[in-house]
């Protein structure tokens, strides 16, 4: 949509009943105003006709713009005839009349994109031009008719004399009866600009008016017309808009008009002819009241569009102050003109320090003397002119340093100058994580992959050994020496076979039967099993959460995977603690789930340690002690069942392990614990 414009909706044409109305009224005034407003001494349709014509057909709805003409021409040969008595001249003049009017609506539509003749400077600039040019054609082709035919049908008919009447009724009449149903706001104030200084005004006018045009001879001098109407109409036009000037239009004219009739004022001076006064002050009202039009609709559309400017000035500085990204602008001098909450706050976290507009930002980074130099450095070079985007860390260590995504960019006036520079800033920390657990992720799984495939022969291998070993075993005598040699071989392979299982678990290769169980219950009885296990110097606590949904998993690797947590956090206790497990109901994956949380006090685990816990083969116990196959068998047992697993450790404080299993979503049998 063009600046200025408004939608199509605000524009109000006639309703039924009104257009009725308006059609009725043109017919009252031709039969009213033929025989003294006639543009020639034989003429039957009088000059106002030209324009009100135009007017009620840009005025119709498209839909009844046909029976609006039909009815329209009836109307003004019913007018016509009534007061001349000669319907012959009254049809034929009538006819040029409709075929003029209809020409001149059609052209602005084309010209102007069916917009409304008032809808801005440009349509009003065009509807000037259809005026003058487009109503030459009809005129040319009624005067060829009027010579073929002969004069005897239009007696007194000049060509220019009824292209004239045309023009200037459309300049006169038209804006004013279009201002009611124009699309742009009617005033520019909407205070109380109508309650008084509307009314003020208006009655000075009138006032202005006939001291002007009927010279009542007023304090012995004579008002000049010009001083009588210009100032005024400017006025009006200024602090109303189109309607209010329309009103003040619509005065003048009537004014001089009246005054002409009487036989009074400035246009008496013309001669005795009341048709040559008439027209004369016909063609002065249309030359000064219809381009005078052009100022008010200027200014209104001026009016609609800075206020449409301020309107997306307003949801633009909306959505910055909404916006989770970090958002901050600077002049040359480095003052900070602009910074939206999200980065007020973000710099207070990593800084404490609470920025303001005014401030500088070399002077507000002193704050964190790390970053100082660098920023301002990526300052300095956005209000150079470059573009760019840069990872940092930034922020006072003791306080919160992150990983921030920052782009610079120069700010640039209308005229294409640099006059500043903003930054948009988003913190990655968060997203960094996720990308480094998802690379963690895809790192375990081809880990178990390759561990898996591996698995899988290495297993057939001990099968055949401990079937040999059977088999050797048997062809002994049972007193022989040797069967002790072979009870360890096959004792060996047993446990390398349960070394593959392990594997082939955590490859999520193993065959499961997973069934729905309440957890809850199945965490309450397992744990009661192994507390003995435990140690006298663990405290066990189990807490379980109400309202649990159940859960699909293989309750003998379920257990498995308690076992191991719980095994971890008493060996990672030497010297006794708390082991607490944790049961309770979350929300997991769009849906309802079920998080256990195992977590103890004990020596807790550096970032490293932390970064390859669920690694196959890696421990931190003494060699001989563990075979680092435990949290991996934990991990691949809950990704097998959809879940998910986590680890939380703080060196010195402890280590908590998070296992979320999503909810089941039938109704099998459920297996307690």
């Amino acid at each position: 949509m063009s600046v200025g414009s408004i939608p199509r909706h605000a524009y109000r044409p006639y309703s039924t009943p009104a257009l009725v109305a308006w059609i009725a009224i043109a017919g009252v005034v031709t039969y009213a105003a033929g025989p003294v407003l006639r543009h020639m001494e034989f003429a039957v349709i009088p000059w106002p006709l030209h324009g009100l014509a135009v007017a009620i057909l840009f005025n119709c709805r498209e839909r009844d713009r046909a029976w609006a003409a039909v009815a329209l021409a009836v109307a003004i040969i019913l007018g016509a005839g009534g007061h001349s008595g000669d319907w012959m001249r009254s049809i034929t003049g009538t006819a040029q009349l409709m075929a003029q009017s209809i020409a001149v609506v059609l052209f602005h539509q084309w010209l102007a994109d069916g917009r409304h003749p008032l809808r801005g400077a440009l349509s009003y600039t065009w509807l000037a031009v259809v005026v003058l040019i487009g109503s030459l054609p009809t005129t040319l082709l009624a005067t060829a008719i009027v010579q073929l035919i002969g004069p005897q049908i239009a007696p007194g008919y000049t060509m220019g004399a009824w292209w004239v009447s045309a023009v200037t009724s459309m300049f006169a009449l038209t804006p004013i009866l279009l201002a009611q149903s124009a699309p742009l706001r009617a005033e520019l104030r909407t205070d109380n600009a109508w309650r008084w200084e509307l009314p003020l005004l208006a009655s000075v006018y009138a006032v202005a008016l006939i001291w002007a045009f009927f010279e009542p001879g007023w304090f012995g001098f004579e008002l000049p017309a010009a001083v009588a109407t210009v100032p005024f109409l400017v006025w009006a036009g200024l602090r109303f808009g189109v309607r209010g000037y329309a009103v003040f239009a619509a005065m003048f004219a009537v004014t001089v008009i009246a005054s002409t009739v009487l036989d009074v004022g400035p246009f008496g001076q013309f001669g005795s002819d009341p048709i040559v006064r008439g027209r004369r002050a016909w063609i002065y009202v249309a030359s000064l009241a219809g381009p005078t039009m052009i100022f008010p609709l200027t200014l209104v559309e001026r009016a609609v569009a800075e206020a449409r400017a301020r309107g997306a000035f307003a949801q633009l500085a909306a959505i910055i102050e909404s916006s989770g990204d970090l958002i901050a602008a600077v002049d040359h001098d480095l003052n900070i003109i602009a910074v939206n909450p999200a980065w007020v706050r973000g710099f207070q976290r990593i800084s404490g320090v609470t920025v303001r507009t005014g401030m500088r930002m070399d002077d507000v980074l002193e704050s964190l003397p790390l970053d100082r130099d660098e920023s301002v450095a990526h300052w300095r070079r956005a209000l150079q002119g470059n573009r760019f985007t840069a990872m940092r860390e930034i922020g006072d260590p003791a306080l919160a340093r992150d990983e921030f995504e920052i782009t610079y960019s120069p700010v640039r006036d209308e005229h294409g100058d640099i006059v500043g520079a903003s930054q948009v800033v988003r913190n990655v920390t968060d997203r960094r994580k996720q990308e480094t657990a998802e690379a963690e992720t895809r790192r375990l799984e081809a880990l178990g992959r390759l561990a898996g495939g591996v698995a899988h022969d290495f297993n057939n291998l001990m099968t055949a050994v401990v079937g040999y070993a059977g088999i050797v075993a048997q062809s002994l005598p049972g007193q022989d020496p040797r069967q002790s040699d072979l009870a360890e071989i096959e004792k060996a392979a047993t446990r390398a076979g349960e070394l593959t299982q392990q594997l082939l678990a955590f490859a999520r290769r193993k065959v499961v039967a997973p069934k729905v169980v309440d957890v809850g219950e199945l965490v309450g009885g397992f744990m009661r099993l192994i507390d003995p296990l435990l140690g006298s110097t663990v405290r066990l606590n189990v807490r379980i959460g109400n309202d649990l949904p159940d859960v699909r998993i293989d309750p003998t690797q379920f257990e498995q995977v308690l076992m191991n947590l719980a095994v971890n956090a008493r060996d990672a206790m030497p010297n006794g603690g708390e082991l607490g497990v944790d049961v309770v109901r979350t929300r997991y994956r769009a849906g309802a789930g079920v998080r256990v949380s195992v977590r103890d006090n004990g020596i807790g685990m550096e970032p490293e340690v932390v970064a390859r816990i669920f690694e196959p083969f890696f421990t931190t116990k003494p060699q001989g002690k563990g075979t680092g196959l435990g949290l991996a068998t934990v991990h691949g047992i809950v990704y097998q069942a959809g879940g998910e697993i986590g680890v939380e450790s703080t060196l010195g404080v402890g280590t908590t392990f998070h296992v979320l299993l999503p909810g089941a979503d039938d109704e099998d049998e459920v297996v307690g614990g």
